[in-house]
């Protein structure tokens, strides 16, 4: 792995780009050579004008998964959780489940996204700091596949693991969170929710969303739209500093962190073990405990990446050179500056790890009626529908409509027709070579085709 970029090159290619990219406000913070180093652009919103600091809360989004995966791995450490034992024994809510095939799964396969549970399942009437009801509402709900069948990234097993640390810790994941991983770590904690009695002061300022719409150049304020009942899987705030810092544990200079015993080097290992025959198709190489891999040759660089309603967060860790680099943004145009930023810091000598999605090289499709049609992973239904022009799109419905393009080797390009963001690419799966489209496949999610 190179490492001949200086910190201030590495902060000039972050301001350029963040001007260029006309992002709202961001955070990179890096770990190298034993040192840190920190940079700030923007403000934290276009209504306050406040300037982004080192110590502002930017939300973590699926970041928040990576904290909740070493706040497991604890228990595990401490022996109070198997990863391996039935899901069944550890949540009395499952034990009579009306879906008996989730009290089968393990906490090891939440973690992994194997599982094989729904992406999302947004449970509106979680008022308090209990995951007890959410795990009663999983249990009717029908899983994907069995546990442990294959890869489908889910929002809900992490949600779920909020109600296993509920049930092994006497805790709530806030103050599991709060006391066992996060102060320990020296960090304060920020949640975008945070339903525990007196929380209703957070001590930190928090960027506020917001989003470029195409062809403008006005950034406008935008809900995080982030439930209650999502928060283990994508409820967590802070700095890239703090990114940075919980990183530290997983990097091989690990000895000179004061903080290295909150997690166990063998509990670290764990997560980084890719999962057998899991295939994050659109998110990353393999799929460890909470930790995506990117693959360079023979090298492998570990990490998370996250988004919620205008904001992104990006993390990269390369144990062996013990680097750790981390991006906050409140702007949807954040993942085309993470895209430039991975590109320019190679070309300086930071050779990050990061997945390359497959681009459409076959030519398009001329008959469209294999792909037309309904989708569905738990709450989330996607359709693929033409218009009486023949046009192709993506539809989502009251949310979003995304132009297109279906490709002989079943990949396809989804492009916002409303913002200015990167284009989503995924593809379709057939039952057998030639036979009729079962799945349609993007950012790590399997939706199953109805009818």
């Amino acid at each position: 792995m190179g490492t001949s970029g200086s910190p201030d090159r590495v902060a000039d290619i972050f301001e350029e780009l963040a001007r260029e990219h006309r992002v709202t406000g961001a955070q990179l913070a890096l770990y190298r050579d034993g040192a840190l180093t920190e940079h700030t652009v923007g403000v934290e919103s276009v209504r306050t004008k406040n300037p982004v600091t080192a110590d502002t809360a930017f939300p973590f989004g699926s970041v928040t998964k990576f904290f909740t995966a070493g706040l497991t791995m604890q228990f595990v450490s401490d022996g109070d959780l198997d990863l391996d034992e039935p899901l069944s024994g550890l949540v009395p809510e499952l034990k009579s489940a009306t879906n008996p095939l989730l009290g089968t799964g393990t906490v090891r396969q939440l973690l992994s996204h194997t599982a094989g549970l729904a992406d999302s399942i947004e449970y509106a009437d979680m008022r308090g700091p209990s995951y007890r009801r959410f795990a009663t509402v999983c249990g009717e709900e029908p899983n994907l596949f069995p546990p442990g069948l294959a890869f489908s990234y889910s929002n809900t097993g992490y949600c779920l693991l909020g109600s296993v640390i509920e049930a092994v810790s006497g805790m709530d994941w806030w103050t599991a969170m709060d006391s066992c991983l996060l102060r320990p770590l020296g960090i304060e904690p920020a949640f975008l929710h945070d339903p525990r009695p007196g929380a209703d002061q957070p001590a930190r300022t928090r960027a506020e969303g917001h989003a470029i719409r195409a062809g403008s150049d006005e950034a406008e304020p935008v809900d995080h739209m982030t439930a209650l009942s999502l928060a283990a899987a994508g409820g967590l705030a802070g700095s890239a500093r703090d990114l940075v810092t919980t990183a530290r544990l997983h990097l091989d200079d690990r000895d000179t962190f004061a903080h290295r015993h909150l997690l166990p080097e063998d509990a670290i290992l764990q997560m980084r073990d890719s999962v057998p025959d899991a295939e994050p198709f659109g998110l990353a190489d393999a799929w460890g405990l909470g930790l995506m891999c990117h693959r360079n040759g023979d090298d492998a660089w570990f990490g998370h990446d996250g988004a919620v309603g205008g904001a992104t967060c990006n993390l990269r860790i390369h144990p062996g050179s013990s680097t750790a680099l981390a991006v906050t943004t409140n702007s949807t145009a954040g993942p085309k500056l993470w895209e430039d930023l991975v590109r320019e810091l190679r070309a300086n000598g930071l050779d990050l790890g990061h997945y390359s999605l497959p681009h459409p090289e076959a030519p398009q499709v001329g008959d469209l009626g294999d792909y037309l049609g309904s989708y569905t992973n738990g709450d989330l239904l996607l359709m693929v529908v033409a218009d009486a022009s023949g046009e192709l799109f993506l539809t989502r419905e009251d949310y979003s409509d995304y132009l297109l393009t279906i490709h002989e080797d079943d990949l396809f390009v989804a492009r916002d027709r409303v913002h200015d963001a990167l284009p989503i690419i995924g593809r379709f799966v057939r039952e057998r070579v030639g036979g009729p489209v079962a799945l349609l496949q993007y950012g790590g999610r399997a939706l199953q085709r109805q009818g």
